[in-house]
């Protein structure tokens, strides 16, 4: 698995970097992998697209021909899985520190005050995000410019959402903060308290 992120250098383009994504993350997404469901373009659309015109922080994970696209989002850590020719696939799980961020944590996440050693969910979003900013950041991470093998998987996977960006501009032009609005609904609704994975709580 590689991190993916763009990085402003001298120029206005960004350089599309990669990173190796240590094998305790990695793990801990194909864990997550296990429980995606179904996405469609449209609940894409009234969904997850929302997210790009928020504030959250989000990250791209390449493995292979299959893209991940990890998003810090309530109840913690939402995924949304890409591939050429087929169809959008998502999961929400919650946060193994339940009170992270001053959520407020429910009875079933158990003790908020235990010790974590390590939270690969902050680790598959920030890893890569501050990397995006921070050369020393980069060299830590292993950090380099992607070749061209890594651009043209990272290319193809976001093709189909990239398919659909037309068609959410024409709804941003006819009433955003509808649209915005009608997305967070739905985010709250699908996501729910997310899955907890075993481990992590």
């Amino acid at each position: 698995m590689q991190y993916v992120n763009f990085v402003y250098e001298d120029s206005d383009e960004p350089t599309l970097f990669t990173g190796p994504v240590p094998e305790s993350d990695a793990a801990y997404l194909r864990e997550a992998a296990a429980h995606l469901k179904p996405l469609t373009d449209e609940e894409y659309i009234t969904g997850p697209a929302a997210i790009l015109c928020s504030l959250a922080k989000s990250s791209y994970v390449l493995d292979g021909e299959d893209l991940y696209w990890c998003i810090e989002w309530q109840p913690g850590f939402v995924i949304v899985k890409m591939a050429p020719n087929a169809e959008m696939k998502w999961v929400a799980l919650r946060s193994p520190v339940p009170d992270f961020g001053g959520r407020e944590p429910l009875p079933e996440d158990g003790d908020p005050d235990q010790d974590i050693d390590d939270n690969p969910q902050y680790n598959l979003i920030f890893t890569p995000w501050d990397a995006q900013f921070d050369k020393q950041e980069r060299e830590w991470g292993s950090f380099l410019p992607a070749d061209e093998d890594s651009q043209t998987r990272f290319e193809n996977a976001m093709s189909r959402a990239d398919s659909l960006s037309k068609d959410i501009e024409s709804r941003i032009e006819k009433d955003e903060d509808q649209w915005f609005q009608l997305c967070r609904q739905n985010l709250e609704q699908w996501c729910g308290e997310g899955v907890r994975l075993k481990g992590t709580s």
